[in-house]
């Protein structure tokens, strides 16, 4: 089992690519939220794709637009 050396974390590396997997789709989600807020789509997917579970918090918390 190969690991990747973060301090104080030890990370096995099948776990890699299912966390950036998991990151996205909750970005996607949080661009959708976003976006039935009345927010830009595609700067969302970009915030997403970025902050992950933060801008999804993030969207949560966005009033709607009127």
């Amino acid at each position: 089992m190969s690991e990747i050396a973060i301090p104080g974390l030890p990370i096995d590396s099948s776990l890699i690519v299912p966390l950036m997997v998991l990151h996205l789709i909750i970005g996607g989600i949080a661009a959708v939220v976003a976006s039935r807020k009345g927010r830009n789509l595609g700067l969302w997917i970009a915030i997403g794709a970025i902050g992950g579970t933060p801008s999804l918090i993030a969207a949560l918390l966005l009033e709607d637009k009127s």
